[in-house]
């Protein structure tokens, strides 16, 4: 049992140093680029000259609004707000001007803006802007304790939330 281990073992370590033997560093040439000088000493590339295409800017542009912090709850600035999204932007300003809500006098003044920047910034025209996104996320929450609210051992807690308000406009150029 002991010699047929030590010869295995022996025979396994010859097969280390023979493995070790045949795996030389072999360095690999230089690789020179092949260039032409001309008269003028300009240098010429072998290879041809590859023109990129020429990529033409869309007509329609897209206008930003983003406003993080918006004092009132994102239920309620999300009703109005899905109630315009299938509107123009122009129909919907005229709409929320005679809904009596603090959320339709957050987003009158959200349109306006938006509207004003892709008439002004982007030359877009009035008249074919359309929603690309309105969305209404949930901001910061402001928090307080106050025992007027809730059980006897569990302190009420008061939460003020605050909204995010993100809309996208988009129109085809004057």
């Amino acid at each position: 049992m002991d010699v047929s281990l030590s010869v295995f073992l022996k025979k396994r370590k010859n097969m280390a140093k023979e493995i070790k033997k045949t795996t030389t560093k072999v360095k690999a040439p230089a690789i020179k680029k092949a260039v032409t000088k001309t008269k003028e000493t300009k240098i010429k590339a072998v290879s041809p000259i590859i023109e990129t295409p020429k990529v033409e800017l869309s007509a329609t542009q897209i206008a930003k609004y983003i406003n993080k912090n918006i004092m009132i709850s994102p239920r309620k600035l999300r009703l109005l707000a899905n109630s315009i999204r299938k509107m123009s932007p122009t129909k919907a300003l005229v709409g929320l001007k005679f809904t009596n809500t603090k959320a339709a006098r957050i987003l009158i003044k959200a349109l306006q803006n938006v509207i004003a920047d892709a008439k002004n910034n982007f030359n877009l025209d009035e008249n074919s802007l359309k929603f690309d996104l309105i969305k209404v996320d949930e901001g910061l929450k402001i928090k307080r304790m106050d025992k007027s609210h809730g059980s006897r051992f569990a302190r009420g807690l008061i939460q003020k939330r605050h909204s995010r308000l993100i809309i996208y406009v988009k129109g085809k150029q004057k």
